[in-house]
């Protein structure tokens, strides 16, 4: 006969498990980054107004994990929108872009390891062709995050995807969207931006257009320091690469001639100079970021660090079909 100790024991568990076990299926069959399965109950415009919009690092490394491919595009936000359906027209392979809005060079340098990783588990094999999106301004050893350790911990473990307190977060607003069709504002982001622009509207694209010149710049380039660990951690990937035959670009992405302009007011002329000399010899590089016909033209981008679809599809052309005529290799 159960005692009454053991029975308010278990009742008192019980006050604890089965909320844990509730949510635990509610998230099972949400999951809004298809940790478990792709086979959720959300749209997939659901997803991408709440997993995707809110943290694409995840979100993209688990899509890579579940449908991996030997052919990668890793970078930041200014690589999201190169056509993949023209790349498979032009090469006939399949490329999946994995970006992280305001990634860190070191950062893309972790994704660089993860992806080839988890290819190897799936696939017993190598990557076959990685295009990295790089530029000075993410050649900075004040630019560092670490996020994709917890990524990494996260696809190693359920638990820790189950009970982060993001996924969490994500979920509830998957829920809300999912019922209601209210999109998920990514509401840290907004509050810093509103505090930097002192209440302006950063939706207005004059605004943001001069908030990139005046306070992006600004803030990547006016404290700058040579980043000697980042460029041994490139010649790693190089190494490996050139080992693995994985065939090794990296893309140095256009800015805008004003936004260009700032590296020479930080006085950062030669760092720059210096950054292009190395990283030519960590594998082929494709050079957009000097004075040509993109950069000199402010409707070729939809603000001054991102180009925009149409530009994105002649550097695809022109990278893919090996004829370069605004770019070069350095």
């Amino acid at each position: 006969m159960i005692s009454k100790d053991i029975k308010k024991l278990l009742l008192r568990s019980g006050v604890f498990i089965i909320p844990i076990l509730l949510y635990t299926l509610i998230l099972s069959k949400v999951d809004p980054f298809n940790y478990f399965s792709d086979n959720n109950i959300l749209s997939q415009e659901t997803e991408h107004q709440t997993a995707r919009k809110l943290n694409s690092l995840l979100y993209n490394t688990i899509q890579f994990k579940n449908n991996p491919t030997p052919n990668i595009i890793i970078g930041d936000s200014r690589i999201k929108r190169l056509p993949t359906s023209e790349i498979e027209k032009i090469t006939g392979d399949k490329y999946f872009i994995l970006h992280s809005n305001a990634a860190k060079l070191n950062e893309i340098i972790d994704l660089f390891w993860l992806t080839d990783s988890l290819y190897c588990i799936s696939k017993h094999n190598n990557l076959k062709n990685v295009i990295i999106g790089i530029n000075f301004n993410l050649y900075n050893e004040y630019a560092y995050a670490n996020r994709v350790h917890e990524v990494k911990k996260m696809i190693e473990n359920p638990l820790m995807y189950v009970f982060n307190g993001n996924i969490l977060e994500v979920t509830i607003k998957a829920i809300t969207h999912h019922f209601s069709g209210i999109s998920a504002p990514n509401v840290s982001r907004n509050i810093m931006l509103k505090r930097e622009l002192k209440g302006k509207s950063f939706k207005d694209k004059k605004i943001w257009w001069e908030f990139n010149i005046s306070t992006v710049a600004k803030n990547q380039y006016s404290r700058y320091k040579y980043p000697e660990g980042l460029m041994d951690r490139l010649q790693e990937v190089g190494a490996y690469c050139s080992v693995n035959n994985i065939n090794l670009i990296l893309l140095n992405v256009p800015h805008y001639k004003e936004y260009r302009q700032r590296v020479i007011d930080f006085n950062l002329t030669e760092s720059e100079r210096k950054f292009k000399n190395e990283i030519k010899n960590i594998g082929t590089v494709i050079d957009y970021d000097f004075s040509n016909s993109i950069t000199n033209c402010r409707t070729c981008f939809t603000d001054p660090i991102h180009t925009n679809d149409s530009i994105n599809l002649i550097i695809v052309k022109e990278i893919f079909n090996d004829s370069l005529v605004i770019g070069k290799k350095l």
